[in-house]
């Protein structure tokens, strides 16, 4: 059944995340899962979701708005719950800014406006260069929730780096 392992006291106690199924996948994937489904999800909603008379732009600025909310409210929260002491997830927050303030609501904001903002224009380089997207191949459509959760992971995981690199510099110069 499960490993038995042994606390302060001396007495055995099961460990709760030996006989999880979902304890053997690591934590980056589950949360990068979770991101990806977060702006796949966002992004269904608001050019899926919402009716014809409205333009590009408001539906960019629409879909924005729900993934911040996502991200603030959702992913984050999750990633503070996933971590632990043997592995934990503070890596893989898009900022360190305290959690109940307006600043980390601010923070969040800034964070995915800037992201969406570079996957808007790198979709429509991509598209005026003539490639296909996952959405063209699909659907015949150039901008797909796949697409643009795919370029939010790449975006985040190169934020995510950057700072965590400027971080290790401050720490050698400091």
């Amino acid at each position: 059944m499960s490993k038995k392992s042994m606390n302060n006291d001396g007495e055995k106690r099961q460990n709760p995340y030996l006989i999880d199924k979902l304890a053997k996948i690591p934590a980056w994937l589950k949360i990068e899962f979770l991101k990806f489904w977060a702006v796949g999800m966002a992004f269904y909603l608001t050019f899926f979701g919402l009716p014809v008379r409205f333009d590009y732009l408001d539906r960019m600025v629409v879909f924005a708005l729900i993934l911040i909310l996502a991200m603030e409210y959702l992913v984050i929260p999750v990633i503070y719950f996933m971590g632990h002491e043997e592995h934990p997830t503070d890596f893989y927050l898009p900022h360190h800014i305290k959690r109940k303030s307006i600043l980390s609501f601010l923070g969040s904001a800034l964070y995915v406006a800037i992201i969406v903002t570079l996957s808007h224009f790198i979709v429509t380089w991509w598209v005026k260069l003539g490639f296909k997207t996952i959405g063209d191949v699909l659907t015949e459509s150039p901008a797909d929730p796949f697409t643009f959760a795919f370029l939010f992971l790449i975006l985040d995981l190169a934020w995510l780096f950057l700072r965590y690199f400027i971080h290790k510099l401050r720490v050698k110069k400091g």
